[in-house]
């Protein structure tokens, strides 16, 4: 039951967020008229089934069975019918280069299509391969004309960043966020500006230029309504180049600081050749790595070898590179980097929730867990990597052992309906996976457990990489249980602050779980020594010194 509401939900929140998409489609178009036209345009050439899927779910109920009767049926037969004509040549070819993309073949995948470019819908795949190909090539953004840029204001810093709040709600945005505010704090003058066309080109077509949140100034590139809207990401990065070669001229920031990945670093790189301005480059992760570790046929392919040779040519072009952990320190030293250039700037939380209580106890009401109950779980992304398929599975032997434990996995992704469906087949009735949650409700989540699970898999990028998530549960006070892998264990330092399992051994898991269900005193000193191990290393004021710093010697 708890599976079939879950999937109810998301469903809820997925209709929800299609009408108002469609909301801010129509706030768009009265507001960027012709903008919005040739963006819409250019989502429907590149994706119509998305784009129709998502004009679908938005409709009023009423309306959905008129349209599901009537309009629904002309316009597949009618797609089908051009689609059969053109698939009817090209069907061999378009899957052959499907399967070669899917697995990191690019130039194989644009070049099985060449032959058949005559029909407008593979030229214009085609075009996106070598586009994608282009992006992770050496040198993809050609030189631009120089620009001095004098009397540059002390302190201020513009980071060039993917996507950022309050669109997109990810590890990612938020740390941008926490990074910049405790930067403010710090006395320095942050300034973000995300890639070039986003959010616009995720359907928030009626996003502003120009934002202000929690008194930073959020700049978003967007397109000007004049010259070509590109739909395949170098040709944007290119846009993006001349976009902040002007900001930085109207801004005079004394440093960049670029996050990963290569697509911020490469226009960080082709602007500091063009005015002068150094950059910094953040990696928080190998996302590369991340793509491979999905499917092994990955592993050294074209799209892997030369968007590592790509990031790796950043990390060394870089004024200075920031990273997370030691672990990432020791792959980017191995990528070229002198150790002395690498400065680490951890995954951290605000000070304040080192003290700060939310309410667990009404989220344990709400899902029906009971005062004395011991929950386990996470608050995460729910990815393959993650490996909480092994956490269902030690829950379980602790059930069939007579010592059960509630299970509270809370997030959505791509691995969720495996989950779901392993909940089924394992009869794990205490397991509940409510999906994704807002930010707040996600710490009363934190709150509600008891023992807090990173059971990542052993995987390149797992042990490479180091999550935050664990990390707010530390300050929080949890006593945390996570794999024996090297980013995972340099969280919890030396003093006792968390306990090391081993990757995928849900009897190890089983065992860890089990003895600290059944010794209260020992979960209160690992929370206490993980909330220890926070405030020395990983609060946002100590990791805002470490920036001011680099920044102070880059802009001497």
């Amino acid at each position: 039951m708890a599976s079939d509401a879950s999937r109810q939900d998301s469903s809820k929140v997925s209709a929800k967020s299609a009408r108002a998409g469609v909301g801010g489609l129509l706030k768009g178009f009265v507001q960027h008229p012709i903008i919005v036209s040739r963006v819409v345009v250019t989502k429907v050439k590149s994706d119509p089934v998305r784009v129709a899927q998502a004009a679908a779910e938005a409709l009023p109920p009423r309306l959905r069975p008129v349209v599901g009767s009537v309009a629904w049926p002309v316009a597949r037969r009618a797609r089908r019918a051009v689609r059969k004509f053109g698939m009817r040549v090209v069907k061999g070819p378009w899957n052959e280069a499907k399967e070669h993309w899917n697995a990191g073949r690019v130039s194989e995948a644009a070049a099985v299509l060449e032959a058949h470019t005559k029909y407008p819908f593979i030229k214009r795949r085609a075009a996106y391969y070598r586009g994608e190909l282009a992006a992770i090539s050496p040198d993809p953004i050609p030189p631009g004309s120089k620009v001095a840029v004098t009397e540059r204001v002390e302190g201020r810093v513009l980071h060039l960043v993917t996507n950022a709040l309050p669109y997109t709600q990810a590890g990612y945005t938020v740390r941008t966020h926490r990074i910049v505010t405790s930067q403010k704090a710090a006395g320095l003058d942050p300034h973000v500006a995300t890639s070039w066309g986003w959010p616009m080109f995720q359907g928030h077509v009626d996003a502003s230029p120009f934002d202000e949140i929690d008194g930073i100034p959020y700049y978003r590139l967007l397109p000007d309504g004049h010259g070509e809207i590109p739909f395949e990401m170098h040709g944007r990065m290119v846009k993006g180049a001349d976009a902040v070669t002007d900001l930085v001229a109207e801004l005079k920031p004394q440093i960049l600081h670029a996050a990963t990945d290569h697509r911020n670093g490469s226009v960080a790189h082709a602007v500091r050749d063009r005015t002068g301005t150094p950059y910094v480059y953040e990696v928080r992760g190998f996302l590369e790595e991340t793509w491979a570790s999905r499917d092994p046929i990955r592993v050294g392919s074209e799209r892997q070898v030369l968007q590592r040779e790509r990031e790796a040519f950043l990390m060394r072009e870089a004024n200075a590179v920031v990273t997370l952990a030691e672990t990432m320190a020791a792959e980017i030293v191995e990528r070229g980097v002198p150790r002395e250039r690498i400065h680490l700037a951890p995954n951290a939380v605000d000070d304040s929730l080192l003290t700060a209580h939310y309410d667990g106890a009404s989220f344990r009401t709400a899902y029906g867990i009971e005062p004395g109950e011991i929950v386990v779980g996470s608050v995460s992304s729910i990815v393959a990597y993650e490996g909480f398929a092994t956490l269902l599975h030690a829950a379980a032997l602790l059930r069939d052992e007579g010592n059960p434990v509630r299970v509270l996995i809370v997030g959505d992704g791509a691995e969720r309906p495996n989950l779901l469906e392993l909940v089924e087949e394992l009869g794990l009735s205490q397991a509940i996976l409510p999906g994704r949650v807002g930010p707040e409700e996600a710490l009363q989540a934190q709150d509600a457990i008891d023992i807090f699970v990173c059971p990542r898999e052993d995987l390149r990028v797992c042990r490479l990489v180091t999550p935050l998530k664990p990390v707010e549960a530390m300050a929080l006070g949890k006593p945390v249980v996570l794999s024996d892998l090297p980013a995972l264990s340099e969280l919890v330092g030396s003093d006792g602050a968390g306990m090391l399992v081993q990757a995928g051994d849900p009897a190890a898991l089983a065992k860890a779980l089990g003895g600290l269900k059944a010794d209260p005193a020992k979960r209160a000193e690992m929370g206490e020594a993980g909330r220890a191990e926070v405030a020395a290393k990983r609060t946002w004021s100590r990791v805002a010194a470490t920036y001011q710093a680099l920044y102070r010697s880059l802009a001497e």
